[in-house]
């Protein structure tokens, strides 16, 4: 087996045709209006995981009350494959969802309500105890920004699950429902801006969401300085929050 440090998330490969084909870009619409006509826009804000034809899982940082519309694009994971376009209709962040508490966001995670989203096959959520995950691969996905020049394809990345305290004693107190993934191989790799509510795939089903990176990245970074055997990524884990998920999708 090789490893290509070169390859982007950073660290990723490019998904295989309807490899992941539950995997969706939150994008925001925004509305030129020069007095004659509209010009509509769309910008990549995060990526999420279709559990159902009507409800997306993702992160709850990708969501906040600031009057902007925001739409689920499925069936698109190929550059100038651009999909279908699905308006989100209501937003549930996690009722316990603190935002930055010490720097890591506590119970990162949401559920976005929207019209019919059509795919192939839509993510199964695992039921598996996140605490038994330590040391099992995983594939961690997302529509992210990179510094690439042309645009990318879904990227996956291949990492194994651990319990991030290696990286960050600090935060042992406040990482109890968090864990991280470890590249493969021990590359350089990271999540990054828009890659945040991408499901993290378990041979079981989705045993999380993408909440943050230990590094600093964007579509300007040049010198990457995460280094191999460092996590990927911070991950908000769900199979304790089943009861809630399964609460607001069948009551909603």
């Amino acid at each position: 087996m090789t490893c290509d440090a070169g390859l982007r998330i950073i660290g990723g490969r490019d998904a295989l045709q309807n490899e992941f084909p539950f995997a969706i870009r939150l994008e925001i619409k925004i509305v030129y209006n020069d007095g004659h006509s509209n010009d509509v826009e769309y910008e990549q804000l995060c990526t999420g995981a279709a559990v159902s034809p009507k409800w997306i899982l993702s992160a709850a940082h990708c969501y906040s009350d600031e009057g902007y519309e925001i739409v689920a694009r499925y069936n698109s994971h190929f550059p100038k494959h651009m999909g279908e376009i699905s308006p989100i209709i209501k937003v549930f962040n996690h009722p316990q969802y603190n935002e930055e508490r010490f720097g890591i966001n506590q119970n990162d995670i949401a559920l976005f309500l929207s019209q019919n989203i059509l795919v192939s096959q839509y993510g199964k959520i695992s039921a598996v105890d996140y605490m038994t995950l330590v040391g099992h691969k995983v594939n961690i996905l997302g529509f992210g920004l990179t510094n690439a020049t042309e645009e990318k394809p879904l990227q996956v990345l291949n990492g194994m699950m651990n319990s991030c305290l290696e990286n960050e004693k600090s935060f042992e107190d406040f990482m109890a429902t968090l864990m991280c993934v470890v590249p493969l191989c021990g590359v350089q790799a990271s999540i990054c801006g828009g890659d945040s509510g991408g499901p993290v795939v378990h041979s079981s089903g989705i045993v999380g969401v993408n909440s943050r990176s230990f590094d600093d990245c964007s579509q300007f970074t040049t010198d990457f300085k995460n280094t191999p055997g460092y996590s990927a990524s911070i991950v908000a884990m769900i199979s304790h929050e089943l009861d809630w998920i399964s609460n607001i999708i069948s009551t909603t």
